[in-house]
Order: structure tokens, then sequence, then C-alpha cells
């Protein structure tokens, strides 16, 4: 029986021997020695997003984009040329300025850059311009059939300035029956152990991290933990993140505006049936 073993053993190996003299070399001829060119930002799954705060109607911005030699030599220049996509929503001269259409890499370099220049007065942040660019030739190389074009979200914010410690009121307060309705509601009502929330700025113009978005009802109410989340605001519009939840994955949904007297009006409900009409006051 040992005998056989060894048999069959020995056979594995030398099969395995000869399936691998069946392979070519991988030596010197796998090495790549072509040339392609690239929008560095064409890598991103969703290209790149430029976002400006509009201070003024006549504000101009600049957007730097990297295309790349991608090659094992670089030994000649590389003259690239990009064209606007037709189905481009950003407009040259309303939106953007391009000063030139033209780049080139030069020899012994890897990397070049293209300016845009965006008209950031001219857009209101309602709006979302795309500007959708194609290298359209390139010689000295080919063009990479995946990273060959690249769109560039053009976005606008108004100024924002909302970070701060807030007094709450409640116009309407809700306490839930697990359900989504009410098992008990007030009006015009102060949560005296908690009435104050805090709001520190957060990754992202005008985003916010929020301490409590119950606004005091959790920790004076239930005696329970205080949920955190986000609100973000567009031009004195606020909207809470759709990723904001309690401890018990319990989503919220907040909606509210800034005032003109600096004072934020604020609705959010949970699943539960929680939820309310909040003042909110800066101190």
């Amino acid at each position: 029986m040992k005998l056989n073993k060894l048999y069959i053993f020995l056979a594995v190996i030398l099969t395995s021997m000869s399936m691998t003299a069946c392979f070519d070399d991988q030596g010197v001829d796998t090495i790549f020695d072509g040339g392609f060119v690239e929008f560095e930002d064409g890598r991103l799954p969703n290209g790149r997003t430029a976002s400006f705060i509009r201070l003024t109607e006549t504000q101009e911005d600049m957007v730097t984009l990297q295309l790349n030699r991608v090659s094992t030599v670089s030994t000649s220049p590389i003259t690239i040329n990009i064209e606007v996509d037709p189905a481009s929503t950003a407009v040259s001269g309303v939106h953007y300025t391009l000063a030139t259409q033209t780049v080139t890499i030069p020899a012994g370099e890897f990397v070049a850059t293209l300016d845009v220049k965006v008209l950031t007065g001219n857009i209101d942040p309602s709006e979302a311009p795309d500007l959708m660019l194609l290298i359209s030739s390139a010689d000295g190389a080919e063009i990479s059939s995946n990273y060959g074009d690249l769109t560039v979200a053009i976005r606008t914010i108004c100024p924002s300035d909302l970070a701060g410690t807030y007094t709450v009121f409640y116009e309407y307060l809700q306490l839930g029956d697990e359900q989504g309705g009410a098992s008990q509601s007030v009006t015009n009502f102060v949560i005296a152990a908690a009435d104050e929330v805090e709001w520190e700025e957060a990754s992202g113009a005008a985003n916010y991290l929020i301490d409590d978005i119950s606004f005091g009802m959790y920790p004076g109410l239930y005696n329970d933990a205080a949920p955190s989340g986000r609100i973000s605001d567009s031009c004195n519009e606020l909207t809470g993140d759709s990723a904001n939840v309690d401890r018990f994955g319990d989503p919220f949904t907040i909606s509210g505006v800034v005032n003109e007297d600096g004072t934020i009006s604020l609705s959010w409900s949970n699943t539960y049936g929680d939820g309310g009409d909040v003042i909110l006051t800066k101190k």
C-alpha cells in the first residue's frame, strides 16, 4: 500500500513539471512598454466634485485637474488634447472657462495639469452643472480606455455659520406609541433637564454634527443616551443626514430653516413616533 502511494506521489510531481513546461516564459516579454494617458480623477467612481462657498456675484475659483502618463519610459513629450463632451451641462462662459484645451507632459515627466476656472459668482446653489471632459487625442501615447474621460461636478453653496450652543424650545412635542403615532403630546414646552444642544462643524462645507438630534427628549424624558447626528445647511434650508439613527437603529427625519432673526426652526420625527417642532436659539 505504501509503495502504491509513492508511485502516485511521483506521478503527481512529474505531471506538475510537464504542465509548467507548457507555459511560456514570463520574462521580459511581459514588461509593459507602451504608453497611455489618463485623468487622475477618472479613477474616482463618481468623478471629481468641486464645491465652493459663493460669497460674491463676481467670485471666481480654480480647479486643477491632473493628467498622467502611464508608461515605463518617458523619453518623449506627450501632447494631449481635451474636448468638452456635448452632453456636458456646464456652459462655457457661464459656469466655467478653459484657457487652453491642450496640455503637454514633458519628456522625463509623468504628470501635467489642466486648470478650469469656475465662475462661482454666476452659479446659483440650486444649479448642478457638470463639466464632462474627454481626452480626444494624445500625440505620443494611447488614450486610456477606462480613465480617458472625467466628469467635474461644479457645485456652490451659501455661507453657513451655525456652530455653537443652542437652547431648545418645543412648540410641539410628541412622545411615540411605538407604532409611529403619539402616546402623549404637549405644546410650548421646555425640557428643563436637557434644554441645550451643541452644533459643531463637520467634514464638508455647511455640515454640522449635532450632539442630540432628539433635542433633549431622550436624555430629559426617557433618561436614555442622546443620539447624535448630522444636519446640512443649503442656503438656510436644513436637512438631516439620511444616516441619522439612535442606538436602536431607529431612523430620524429632520428638516427646517434658519430664520431671519438667526433662530432655527426644525421639525423632527422617528419611526417610534417621537418628534416635534423646535425653536433653537444660539446662546
